[in-house]
Order: C-alpha cells, then structure tokens, then sequence
C-alpha cells in the first residue's frame, strides 16, 4: 500500500507541475530564510557559553545612588575593587581585571608603528576563561610586565611568517616605547565570544598608564572585573555580603550618601542584556532577534498557508478522484494519508531545495548580519530538517489531507462539491492572511528605511567630508589633560603649516573626542547650593566648531584673535542652559568652583553622542584647566586621545588624502596614519539598525514573492474554473478590459480587507521599536498607505497575466472545452 501512496504521490506531482512547482519553490524560500535567521539567533544566544565554567563566571558592576535621580551605574569598575573581592568575600575563586586600550605598537626594527587595541589583564584572566595558548603559557606571560601574547592575526601583522616567539615589539605606554618579547601565541576568540582580542600584556603594566590615586579611587572607573565563584557558592550569598565589604571600604558617612553597591552580572547574560550599561563588550540588543525570528516564522506561515490555499482550491479537480475510490471501499484515513502524503513528498523536496538555497545565500546573509555563521550537517542538523519536514508537513498539508478525506462519494458523483467550494470562505481567508503580513512586513520595512534615513540626516554638524586623524598621544600618569592638550594644539598648527598649500583641505582642527566617538568626558560637580550636577566637556581648539559646521545660536564661537579665550572662555550647548534656566547665558559662569571664566557662546543641541538618548549638557573648552578644577569625579570609557579634523574638498578626495598623509609623515613620523571619514564613523554606530532593515527588506521581499506565487496559482484555477463563463460573456459582447476588471476585482477587494486588518497591528509594532530612539519620524497613514498600495499593484501584476489571458481566449474554444 505504501508503494502505491508513494507512485500516486508522484504521478500527481508531475502531472500538476506548475502547482507543485509553486508549491516547492515557496516552501523552499520559507525554509531557507528560516534556516538563514535560526542560524543568525542561535550564534546571538549561544554568546559565552563555550566557556567550561561559564554558569560559574560573573561581571561586577557598581552603582552610586545619591538621590533625586543622581544615578551613576557601571560595568566598569574602579581598580581597587578586584583586591577588595579577594580579600573580603570567600566565594569567590579567582577574580581578573580587563582593560582595553589602543596604542602605536611597532617591531623594534621598524620605523612605521601601527595603532593597536590592546588587552591587559591580570593572571587569573586564563583561569576564569578557556583562551587557549597555541604556544607558550600564561605562566611564561605573567613572569614579568614585559611579556605580551598574541593571535595568529596579529602575529603575522608585525612578523609575517616568522616565528613570532621570543621575538620583540615595541609598545607606547605613556610617552615612550617599551619593548615587549612574544611570551605566547593565543587562539583567536571564537565568533561568539564577547571578549576579542588581539594583543594582551600583563596588568602590572597598569602603573605606567593610571596614576597612583587610581589604584584607591572607588569613584575612578576604569576596567571590567570577573570573578569566578567556588563551586558550592550561591551568587545571591556571595552579593549578601558586598555591603558590609563597601560600608568597611568607604566609611559610614561615604556609604550612606552614595549608597555605593556592587553586584554581579551572570557572563552568558552579558551579550543581549541591554538594561546594563555596555562595558568594554558591545551588547546587542535581543529585540533584533526576536524581530528576526518573526520574520522568519511569518515567511514560512504564508508558505504554507500558500499550500494549504491552492491545495483546497485543486480540491474539486481532485473531488472525483476522492469519490470513486470511497465508493471502491477506501476508508477516510487511507485517503488522508494519502493526501497527507503528497504534502510530505513536497516538503521533502522544498527541504532539499531550501538547505541548497539557505547554502548558496549564505555568504549574502553573512554579509548583511555581519556574522561569520557557517551551515553545518552533523546529526544535529539532521534531526532539526526531518522535524523541519514533519511540522512543516503537517502544518501546511493536515487541513486539505482532512478536507479532501471528507468527501461524501454520492454529492460528489452527482457534481455538487464544485458549487460548495467556490462558496467558500476558506480561500479567500488565507489570501487575505497573507497579505495581511504582506503588507505588515513591507510597512515595517518603510519605517525602518525612513528611521534610519533620519538618523544620518540632521545631527548639527557636517559629517561628509571630514576626516579624522589619531594621534599618537594617550592621557598617562606622565602627560596630564593640560599637557596633552598642548600637544593637541601643537600637532594640528604644524599640520596646518604642512598643508597651507593644499586646496583640497578647507578647515584643520583639532579635539580631544569626536562626534560619533563614544563616551565623552562624563563629569559630576556641586554648584554653588551643593546640589550635584553632571555634564559632558570636551576640550577643542578654536577653529574646531567652524570645521565641524556647528550652529552658534547665542553669542559667539572661540576665536584665535582673542587670546582670553584659549585662558578663560566657555561654550555651552541649549541642554546646559535649560538645565540651570539661564535667559541670557552669555556671560554668565557655571556655578561652583570651577577657575575664572565665562561662558562666551552656546551651540545648538547637536547629537555628540547617539540618537538613542537626548542630548546632554555640554561645555567646550580650549583650556581644560577652567573645567577640571571644579569637578568630584570624572569618567571616559577610553582613555582621552587626540584628534585632528580636517574639511576636505569634495573633489580629488585621493589626491588630498594622499597630500594629507604626505604631511603627517612629517609631522609624526613615528606614529601611523590612522584616519576614518566622519561619515562612515556615524554610520558604523547604527550598523546593527541598518542590518536589520537590510534583513527586513529581505524578508519582506521573499513574503510578498511567496505571496505573489500563491496569488498566481489562484488566478489560474480561478480562471480554469469560469472558463464557461468567460467564454458567455465574451459572446455577448463583453470586452476584454471587463473581463480583466471581473477577475481583479475579487482579489483587489481581498487585499483591500488586508490592508485594513495589517495597519493597526503595524503602526503599533513599529511604534514600539521606534520608542528606542530619543529621535525619531513621525507615524504617518502615508507610509501604510504606500505599503498598501505596493502589495494591490503587486497583486494586479501577478493577477493581471492570468485575467489578461483569459480575456484574450477565442471563447468558441472556452465553449468548446465545457
């Protein structure tokens, strides 16, 4: 019987080939998609968990509470914390430190250094972590300061294809180079490791890059700090004991007010938990992936629900087939699984075909997520397609198998089941559910084009063609703010001077952070009633807000023509004047103990940071000095380097660049020529935003084609079934274009029912991923409108050829065929 099933299967697989082709071939779309997305979350929520002891392994984090809203929340920690942890709390097994920072790093034989992110860390860094050492040992990196591990990556950078142990590079820690010998060679971090490094030194060398009060500070952050717990230790004890460690640490009275506590944040939780602040590891955020996720599920449910709508329509073709054979004896089981059958032998094949898809699209997905996820076909796999195949089969073939089943033999030899299922509401159903999430994945898709369109718009400042220059210069124990801004505005007048002659560089200018750089100089003051304020500051040289095209709304900005102002002037941006309600601020000085100045300019609110957040009090600076005395605390997530900006010319953009590294050469002959075009900075900081609407315009894409193909078969048995019908009215003298009208108009009113259903769930979903952006467009009927309108032309079209052919039929053949 089995044999049989299987020879039936096929002989009506081959003899409907466009249906059945319509069938895998949407099916097939819906399976790879689903495959591409399962790929991309599980690499999202597998994150750390290769780590042997990772349910045993913690982030630290503190938080300062003073009250009336006075939040300060880190993950990254003072230094002194990690010494306490092991002196106070017994659960805890080993505890590291990590901190990141980028420097010029060269081979002691050559003249051209690199810029270099670069990992230190302490001892037990190894222990917590399952990095493996491809050659020598941590113990060999930790035997003195000057030791340093490397990846392959890296290795190759700086030796080629030497062999890079026992070799010597030269690192920049502070105002000189240090020579380091290769201790190790480290395995790369795998893919779904939310710690990447390249280059990792011992974290003794901390002395030469903190200053002593950093090592004592609780109120100084600077790096992440692990723990790993004993094995019998339950987190929630080991935390129970954090404030009797920081009331000892503090003092009573420095507790109380900063209500100062530490907690710790599970590894595996780090990568998608986004109600922590981002340490030195990016977070992405989970709803991505549950966003995907839908997606890919809505893409296999219109597949399916494609199947299931053109096997019902076939069911009157199939009706006699159905009834000759109950009246032969089969029973209603066998016919259904049968029916059932056939579904299994399209999936299957789609499977196939989607695995083959999902292999070849592949790279293409690779490169719109930004991931390096590769299609496996262990046994794991295996059992993920067969269950694949079955849920699939019996999601999109269960319904038919049991409609088809049901057949009653004596209605259906007397002819009356044709007239019942045209009266059914079932296919006009499943065509407007399809394009009901249609047109809500392609409204979906406008709003995220247009959001992302918004944020590369206005930010207040120009970011086409500017370029930014790193300096070599690193904020150190050795060179404080003061002597590292001097050397700021030393190396851009020499740059200056250097390309005075070049056409193509229309502003040079120079600043500590850039726009797009994240974390700014955070400071937190007491003004003058005690109360304490924060704000941002950022010390430029005078040509910088010119360079950068920055509005001055009040006042005037820094000028080289008035040497007070590299002494003693202020610029403040709109946040800061609201913030203390100033009417006229021109003049005016920030309240506390701040040096002698006064505030000379404000600017309007540019977006300095993320559009994520609204715009924070800012003050700029050409002396530091005026900023700095008057402060409690001060924050960065990098420590402070130098940049140089610089307008170039739209025109001979190479040849300027070229001029331009030309003059660095000479200006900083040992240091490297980093640069990155402003535009490309600001737009790396929402890449996560524009591969998700690159993914969401993708899916979109496959549902509105999977839907179109559906569309088509439905069309075709519509017209296959009026064929008569045509044929009358063509002889009674109907036209051609009325009969394109009679057969468009059932399916435009069924994708008009659509676009009402799709819009309120729409407008709501995109509002809610839109309340992440503290900037944002507004919701307009007119996007929905237009998404609308994209799936009924897109209907007409798919539609059109089918009702375009039937109304150019002779009809005496229409007649004829009855």
């Amino acid at each position: 019987m089995l044999k049989n099933y299987i020879k039936i299967a096929f002989r009506n697989l081959f003899k409907h080939k466009v249906f059945s082709l319509i069938n895998i071939v949407g099916l097939a779309v819906g399976i790879a998609c689903c495959i591409l997305i399962a790929l991309y979350i599980h690499h999202e929520w597998s994150f750390d968990q290769f780590h042997a002891e990772s349910d045993r392994i913690y982030r630290t984090w503190v938080k300062e509470d003073y009250g009336d809203g006075e939040v300060y929340f880190n993950t990254v920690t003072p230094l002194v914390l990690k010494p306490k942890l092991e002196q106070n709390i017994p659960g805890i097994e080993v505890a590291a430190r990590r901190y990141l920072f980028n420097e010029q790093v060269k081979r002691s034989d050559a003249e051209q250094a690199f810029s270099q992110s670069i990992h230190m860390v302490d001892p037990g860094f190894f222990e917590i972590f399952d990095f493996d050492f491809l050659s020598g040992s941590s113990g060999q990196l930790f035997s003195t300061p000057n030791h340093v591990a490397l990846t392959p990556d890296a290795a190759k950078r700086y030796f080629g294809d030497e062999d890079p142990l026992q070799k010597t590079i030269l690192i920049k820690m502070g105002q000189q180079f240090e020579p380091f010998t290769v201790a190790g060679l480290l395995e790369k971090p795998a893919a779904n490791s939310s710690i990447r490094y390249e280059m990792v030194i011992p974290f003794s060398n901390s002395r030469k890059l903190f200053s002593p009060r950093a090592f004592t500070s609780w109120f100084n952050v600077a790096a992440e700090t692990y723990v790993m717990l004993r094995g019998v230790a339950n987190p929630g004890a080991v935390s129970a004991k954090f404030p009797g460690m920081m009331r000892q640490a503090l003092g009573e009275e420095e507790y109380a007010n900063s209500n100062y506590s530490v907690g710790l944040q599970p590894l595996t939780d780090i990568h998608l938990n986004t109600e922590f602040p981002t340490g030195i590891a990016p977070v992405s955020d989970p709803t991505y992936s549950y966003i995907l996720g839908a997606i890919a599920l809505l893409v296999l449910i219109i597949a399916c629900v494609n199947f299931m709508t053109l096997s019902v329509s076939r069911s009157a073709r199939r009706a006699l087939e159905v009834g000759v054979r109950k009246t032969m004896g089969a029973q209603s089981q066998h016919i259904m699984y049968q029916f059932w059958g056939e579904a299994l032998l399209m999936t299957l094949m789609a499977l196939i075909a989607g695995v083959i898809m999902a292999e070849l699209m592949l790279p293409m997905f690779n490169s719109l997520s930004g991931t390096e996820l590769s299609l496996s076909f262990g046994m794991q796999s295996v059992h993920l397609f067969i269950g694949l195949a079955v849920t699939i089969s019996l999601a999109a073939g269960m319904y038919p198998a049991l409609l088809l089943s049901g057949f009653r033999p004596v209605e259906v030899l007397k002819g009356k089941l044709g007239m019942k299922a045209d009266k059914s509401l079932f296919r006009k159903g499943m065509v407007v559910f399809q394009f009901t999430l249609s047109i809500f994945l392609i409204s979906s898709t406008l709003i995220v084009t247009r959001q992302l369109d918004f944020l590369s718009k206005d930010l207040g400042y120009q970011k086409e063609q500017i370029v930014i220059v790193q300096t070599d210069a690193t904020l150190s124990p050795q060179t404080g703010f003061q002597a590292l801004t001097d050397r700021m505005h030393r190396k851009k007048e020499l740059l200056q001077n250097e390309l005075s002659s070049q056409s193509g560089v229309v502003e040079v200018s120079s600043s500590m952070f850039t726009p797009a750089q994240p974390g700014w100089i955070a400071v937190d003051y007491r003004d003058n009633s005690g109360r304490k304020r924060e704000m941002n500051i950022n010390f430029v040289d005078e040509n910088y807000l010119q360079a950068m095209d920055i509005t001055i709304t009040r006042g005037r900005s820094f000028s080289e023509e008035n040497p007070s102002d590299r002494r003693q002037a202020l610029i403040v941006n709109e946040a800061l004047v609201a913030e203390f309600g100033w009417e006229n601020p021109i003049g005016q000085r920030l309240p506390g103990q701040f040096e002698n100045h006064e505030i000379i300019g404000v600017t309007e609110n540019f977006n300095y940071e993320s559009l994520y957040s609204e715009v924070e009090p800012l003050a700029l600076a050409v002396n530091p000095e005026i900023l700095l005395s008057g402060i409690d605390n001060i924050g960065f997530q990098a420590p402070p380097s130098p940049r140089i900006t610089l307008k170039i010319a739209s025109d001979e953009v190479p040849a300027t660049m070229a001029a331009i590294q030309s003059a660095w050469e000479k200006v900083a002959p040992s240091a490297s020529f980093n640069f990155t075009f402003l535009d490309q900075a600001v737009d790396s900081r929402y890449r996560q935003e524009e591969r998700l609407g690159k993914i969401v315009t993708a899916g979109s894409t496959l549902a509105i084609v999977i839907a179109c193909l559906g569309l088509f078969g439905l069309a075709a048995l519509m017209v296959v079934r009026r064929t008569k019908e045509i044929g009358v009215r063509k002889v009674l003298g109907a036209s051609a274009s009325s009969i394109v009208y009679m057969v468009n108009r059932e399916f435009t009113k069924l994708v008009a029912t659509a676009f009402i259903i799709a819009v309120p769930f729409s407008w709501y979903a995109v509002n809610q991923w839109l309340q992440d952006f503290a900037y944002r467009v507004e919701l307009g009927i007119g996007v929905f409108l237009l998404a609308g309108t994209i799936a009924l032309v897109v209907a007409w079209l798919t539609v059109s050829y089918q009702s375009i052919k039937a109304a150019l039929i002779d009809p005496v053949k229409s007649l004829r065929s009855e």
